[in-house]
């Protein structure tokens, strides 16, 4: 596999959260406030819906920057910044670049600037993956 490049862009990924997923991953998370599965008490609370966790952003951030770089992949570290509130159901854009990329022995160290936006631009997370993407 060639060694990607500084700036290469990975391709996008769309995706929503439904209630239920969001309900499953508060479970598995231990995550118990209701604003992530009652969207009465998220509307409450003055959300718009059922909230996405900050925690999910960055289990996408990851889970999308592995499926890129392919079977083999390792991932690192990540590292993220939740900007804004992102509701169930609402349409979201995985997108990563690559900002890095440095030989590992048998792999490339890749690091990624990634974020996850709504499909009007606002962005709800940013940050950095890294991985070792194997050769």
């Amino acid at each position: 596999m060639p060694a990607p490049i500084a700036g290469q862009q990975c391709p996008s990924r769309r995706y929503r959260h439904s209630v239920i997923q969001l309900f499953r991953f508060s479970a598995v998370s231990w995550n118990s406030h209701r604003i992530h599965y009652d969207g009465e008490f998220a509307r409450s609370e003055g959300h718009g819906g059922v909230v996405v966790q900050s925690t999910l952003h960055g289990e996408m951030l990851v889970r999308y920057a592995l499926e890129w770089a392919g079977p083999g992949s390792e991932f690192l570290t990540v590292s993220w910044r939740n900007a804004a509130t992102a509701l169930a159901e609402a349409p979201l854009v995985w997108t990563g670049t690559v900002r890095e990329v440095a030989d590992a022995g048998e792999g490339w160290r890749v690091t990624l600037d990634t974020s996850v936006s709504g499909e009007d631009g606002i962005v709800y997370a940013s940050g950095t993956v890294v991985l070792v993407q194997p050769r």
